[in-house]
Formats: C-alpha cells, structure tokens, sequence
C-alpha cells in the first residue's frame, strides 16, 4: 500500500469516526427531504417526504419545498440512491446507517479531498516537508472539521474554493485552455451552491484575471461558457421551484405561510444594520465574541497575520494573493451586513466556513520558513484540540465562548456508541 494511499485512508478513518449518525437541524432535515424526495418520488415537492416537518422550507402553489440552491440536491441524490438500494432509508429501522452513510460519502469525502488538494498547493508552493499530515492538521484546525461530519453545502463549496485555488497558482505552463474551462466551472458551482460568491470570488477572480492579462480570447469564452453552465442548470432547477431564476431564500414571500417561524426581519438578502455602532457589534460577536469564529479558531487569525507578514513573498504571485484577500473581505462583508442570527444554531459563524481554503492559502510564506513553520503548526495544533473538544460534539449548536462544553465519548464518536450500546438499527 502507498503511503500516499495510507494517508488518504487515515485521514477518512479519522472522519469516519467523528461523523454524525442522526440529523442534527432544520438544514439537514430539508437537504435530506428534497434527496429523497428526488430519488423516491422525482419531484423537489417536500410534501411526501418524512422530512416534512422541518421549518426550513417555503410554500408555492400548494407544496412545500426547501429554500436550499437545489443544484447540490441534485448532485447528492445518486449517493442516497445507491445506499438504499439494500433497503435502508431515512424513514425505517436503517435511518442511523443511511444517515452515517449519506454524510461521509458527501462531506466527509469532500472534506479528505479538500485536504489532499490543499497538500497539492502547497507541493505547488514548493512546501517539501510533510505536505501530507500538515494539511491535515490545518483543516482539522478550522470549521471545516466539525462541517465535515454533518450534511451542508459549506464543506462542499470549500473544496471548490480550494480547487479554484489550485487552478489558479502560476505555473509555468500559465492558463491553458483546461484550466480556463476549469476555474468558470468551479465558479459556476460555488455560486449556484453557496450563493455569497457571486459578489465575491467571482468578481475578484474575473477582475485579476483581466489585470493579468493572462487569458486570451479562446480561453475567456471557455471560461465564460463553463461558469455559465451549472448557472443555466440552477436556472432550470429553480424556475420549477420559485417560478423565477432567484434562489427560494431571496423570495420572502415565499416563508410567510401558516406555521412559518420565519420573519422577513430575520429572513438573509437585506442589509440588516442602520447603523454603524450595531454593525460593529454584530462583526465583534461574530468573527471573536459569542460564536467566535477566529476564537475558537486561532489558526484563522494567524493567517490574515501572515497575509500581510509575506507580503513580499506574495511578489510571485501579488494577482493571487489580492484575489483571495478581496474574495474574503467582500464575502465576510456580504455575509455579515445582510444577516442578523449568526448563521442560526450552528458551530462558529457558517457563513464563512467555505472561505478556509482561502485563508489557508495565505500561511504559504510561512509554512516554506522552518521556524515559522512550528509556529504555524503549534496554533493548529492548539485549533484542533479546540474544534475537536468544543465544535464536533454538536456541529448543530450555538457554541459561544461562555457555553463551551465538554461532551461524553458517545457524542465525539457517535457510530461507535450506536454500535455499542446495540442501538444501530434501533433509531
């Protein structure tokens, strides 16, 4: 066996453990109810499917749907096909495997990939020692950990923001053709999956690209057409849903039905602060205080540090470097003045679980120093044990500084106690 084959597997063995065996939000519920619903019964209609009862839906014409971009429903359903071909389901005496399965054969395979293309990044980097083991001790150091062990569209957008940033390192063969045709499709994706893109990565992609001058002709209509591709699909799929080519959660309407808990108020897609004392707050509870998104992560800080800090190694590559620093600034910005509950109950502030790979990224000057390199691993180190010990028991939680617990075993490694306690086939 390879060593690079060894590593693939420890690291999925590691998640394996860690992976949730029931849902654990309103999110899951819905993502869950349009997979069946799509497998079972070819419709997005929520109103057969035993996940009904979720809140996080909207009503048209008579039916329930998700409000969830259904692209990514789509992509998941023949991964919920294929496990319940032996007769398991969400709704029967097999829910507990259905759900263990559904979630390490989706996120906690895009969380392995993540990791292996980050280890490629930094081989581009010229990253000699360990590439392997540090990019998972990176990743297990940020929310994409405790992300990876329960079903979410964050997790998976964050492997494509770490393939955008493979294709777009220089190289010395610079954009070809492929990678063109590569970057629109990752692109495409992230924006028909996560949404906060589109005014983020894909402008600031577009806009260096152009200052680059690094695509001619051919290569800008291979990129445009492969961005436009999964949009048109999105288009498609959501026209059948909402009516209209806007994603379910931009359509307030459509929450307001007896029963909602929804309020237009409370609802994403407006800015939420009048004034700038109150934005300040909410920026401060969010990202330190309360949900504590660079607190409980460290390593996230420490990277923002090092984006600065190597800014002359950065002279390579400054095109990147600007890219991925705009994408995050405009992201977190976008993210922050148009909501206004945290991302809900979830660990950290979710909204900015994707931009991992990016801030990542920016440590490459000081993973190629040895002395700074230890550095960087002792504060990973330190993340880790924090989204190990705080974040993985209950992804779906509201974990705050001042609430931050310690579980019992069953909940760190939850296939283990079901399998234990004899209560695997017993939901």
């Amino acid at each position: 066996m390879s060593s690079r084959l060894k590593w693939f597997l420890g690291c999925l063995f590691v998640i394996a453990l860690l992976t949730r065996t029931d849902p654990g939000s309103a999110h899951e519920l819905s993502r869950y109810g349009t997979v069946e619903s799509l497998v079972d019964r070819g419709t997005f209609q929520l109103d057969d499917s035993s996940f009904i009862g979720s809140v996080d839906k909207i009503y048209r014409d008579g039916h329930y749907y998700s409000h969830q971009p259904p692209l990514l429903a789509v992509l998941e359903a023949p991964v919920y096909w294929a496990i319940n071909l032996p007769g398991i389901r969400f709704n029967n005496r097999g829910r507990y495997v259905m759900t263990y399965l559904f979630i390490l054969l989706t996120n906690g395979l895009a969380l392995v990939a993540t990791i292996a293309t980050f280890a490629q990044i930094m081989k581009a980097a010229g990253v000699a020692i360990g590439r392997g083991w540090l990019a998972a001790l990176l990743i297990f150091g940020t929310w994409l950990l405790p992300y990876g062990i329960i079903s979410n569209n964050h997790g998976i957008s964050a492997l494509l923001v770490a393939l955008l940033i493979y294709l777009l390192w220089p190289s010395a063969g610079g954009v070809t053709l492929g990678r063109a045709a590569g970057i629109g499709l990752v692109l495409g994706l992230l924006v028909a999956i996560e949404l906060l893109p589109a005014v983020s990565f894909v402008p600031a992609v577009l806009a260096g690209l152009a200052y680059g001058r690094q695509l001619d002709a051919r290569r800008w209509t291979a990129l445009a057409a492969a961005l436009a591709a999964p949009l048109l699909v999105h288009a498609v799929l959501n026209i059948s849903i909402t009516g209209d080519v806007v994603p379910a959660g931009f359509h307030h309407e459509l929450f307001l039905y007896p029963g909602s808990v929804f309020e237009p108020a409370s609802l994403t897609g407006t800015i939420k602060f009048d004034s700038l004392p109150g934005f300040a707050e909410y920026i401060w509870t969010a990202m330190f205080a309360g949900k504590g998104y660079f607190t409980f992560a460290p390593l996230l800080l420490l990277s923002l540090m090092a984006a600065f800090a190597g800014w002359r190694y950065w002279a390579r590559a400054r095109v990147l470097q600007v890219m991925l620093l705009a994408s995050i600034v405009l992201s977190l910005g976008a993210a922050l003045v148009t909501t206004n509950h945290y991302g809900g109950e979830a660990v950290g502030f979710r909204h900015a679980v994707y931009l991992v790979p990016a801030f990542l990224t920016l440590l490459i000057p000081w993973l190629l120093s040895p002395p700074m390199r230890a550095v960087v691993t002792g504060v990973a180190a330190v993340s880790a044990v924090s989204m190990l010990l705080f974040a993985v028991r209950q992804p779906w939680a509201v974990l705050t500084l001042t609430e931050a617990r310690i579980g019992t075993w069953d909940q760190y490694v939850p296939i283990v106690g079901k399998i234990v306690s004899g209560n695997l086939f017993n939901p």
